[in-house]
């Protein structure tokens, strides 16, 4: 992943692409959870039962 960022930034320090890479993990796992949770709210409309 280092690799690819000094691509994309070539002059940009290794802190920096350190701090890129940890937001970059943050936001995936993020968009993980609110991935499952509108699939969620969407099935939701579409099966009966309760979930919770």
């Amino acid at each position: 992943m280092a690799a690819l960022a000094t691509r994309f930034f070539p002059k940009a320090s290794v802190e920096t692409i350190a701090d890129f890479e940890a937001f970059l993990s943050v936001s995936l796992f993020c968009f993980g959870g609110l991935l499952m949770s509108v699939s969620i709210i969407v099935a939701d409309k579409y099966m009966p039962g309760e979930w919770f």
